[in-house]
């Protein structure tokens, strides 16, 4: 155990900022894991570059950083995820609901119940970027994120 948390121990904290992400010597990592990231945008054919409107509100973004770390402390996976700072949005303005599917704890139970019971297998998995499947009712204009080559007048 104090092997574990030792080797834990040396590895540098989550950065909070892409400056920092891009100024660290793991910087080739986080750049591939924003890379990743945005290919997932690109994927899901999610967004549309446009050029800035007037009378549109822009909505800014961040970057958060996280690694995954193995069984044995060592970081197995970088991890970058751009989040909208829709605190700026306003209800009734911006946007009319917010709903995040998430499955209950008893949901669960249940089901495990159910496949002990039954003897069926469980596989258990994470659904990369499944948030992006949500369907919007309005148009939102999100900042370029740090770190892509767009130019500055689109959105």
């Amino acid at each position: 155990m104090g092997n574990k948390s030792a080797k834990v121990a040396n590895i540098d904290p989550d950065p909070l900022t892409y400056a920092e992400a891009m100024s660290r010597s793991d910087r080739a990592q986080w750049r591939a894991a924003c890379a990743e990231e945005m290919e997932q945008f690109v994927c899901q054919n999610i967004f549309d570059m446009v050029s800035k409107s007037e009378g549109r509100k822009v909505v800014n973004c961040k970057w958060i950083f996280k690694m995954k770390l193995g069984p044995n402390g060592q970081v197995k996976h970088y991890k970058a995820c751009l989040v909208a700072k829709g605190f700026s949005q306003v209800e009734g303005i911006d946007f009319n609901e917010t709903y995040s599917p998430v499955v209950g704890r008893s949901t669960v139970q249940t089901l495990l119940a159910l496949a002990c019971a039954n003897g069926w297998y469980i596989h258990q998995m994470d659904a990369k970027s499944a948030f992006l499947n949500g369907d919007l009712k309005e148009e939102i204009y999100m900042k370029i994120p740090l770190g892509q080559n767009r130019p500055e007048e689109h959105v």
